[in-house]
């Protein structure tokens, strides 16, 4: 088809359509690209639609029809993850504090594993699963003087490598604890 003939197939059908997609959507606008999109459709695939003009507005409206109700399956998709979702619109901090505070703890953990082996586990049992130093030192049977040490070292370790733009945000999380 040449361009004059997509031109009058357009005049001819886009208001209608446009009414037609209104009817479903309630939205002007989103009327509008609907039947846009039926247009682009048709174009993209005239050669496989008969050239008759009852199939050609046969297509243009199905086009917009299934547009409308796939769009809508994407909306109820969408809501139904967001009401599934620990997150919701109003608690954009909590998300926000939620990306800050996994950027900490995942710089933690690489500073952590570059630790000596010894340090690494004290630290590890003393910060990351909240035991006493009386309980590490009981378990790895070691003096409650090598844990101190041990975790002062591994603090320190942390202090020196950790990305200064973290290190405030790591301070506050820590003290959390």
């Amino acid at each position: 088809m040449n361009s004059n003939v997509h031109k009058q197939l357009f005049e001819e059908h886009y208001r209608s359509l446009c009414h037609f997609a209104w009817k479903l959507c309630g939205d002007a606008t989103e009327a509008e690209d609907l039947a846009q999109d039926a247009f682009i459709s048709y174009y993209n695939h005239e050669d496989h639609i008969s050239t008759h003009q009852g199939a050609i507005k046969n297509y243009l409206y199905t086009s917009v029809r299934y547009a409308f109700l796939n769009s809508k399956r994407k909306e109820r998709v969408v809501e139904k993850y967001w009401l599934n979702s620990p997150f919701n619109e109003c608690s954009h901090d909590s998300l926000e504090l939620s990306i800050i505070h996994s950027e900490v703890i995942a710089e933690v953990y690489k500073i952590v594993e570059s630790m000596p082996v010894g340090c690494q586990i004290v630290f590890k049992m003393g910060y990351f699963e909240g035991l006493s130093n009386q309980e590490i030192s009981k378990e790895l049977n070691i003096s409650i003087n090598t844990v101190k040490t041990q975790k002062q070292r591994g603090l320190k370790t942390i202090m020196k490598k950790m990305n200064p733009e973290l290190l405030p945000l790591a301070l506050i999380f820590y003290s959390m604890l």
